[in-house]
């Protein structure tokens, strides 16, 4: 079966991580054109998130960040990680 995807369909989806912590709503994509598939998503993560897992200390309300494909389990009306967001540092770069 094949499944389709377009980007309206994820820009400002919300993203979870497995244990049902909200990280972010998606804002872009970042594709490998050299491969031409999508590699990371690109969230405005909540200034307590950005903390948390970027280690940054951000002084406006938001911030952004990349998530690789690799770590989503599902895509349905949010997204859905592998990971709880305790597993998470380390995964996820500041853009």
């Amino acid at each position: 079966m094949v499944r389709e995807l377009l980007f309206s369909h994820l820009k400002d989806k919300v993203v979870y991580s497995k244990n049902m912590v909200a990280l972010g709503t998606v804002r872009d994509l970042v594709i490998d054109t050299t491969e031409m598939r999508v590699t990371h998503l690109v969230l405005q993560v909540e200034k307590q998130i950005a903390k948390e897992l970027l280690g940054k200390l951000i002084v406006i309300r938001h911030a952004k960040a990349r998530l690789p494909t690799s770590l989503v389990e599902s895509v349905k009306d949010a997204i859905i990680l592998k990971k709880d967001v305790n597993e998470l540092k380390g995964s996820i770069d500041s853009v």
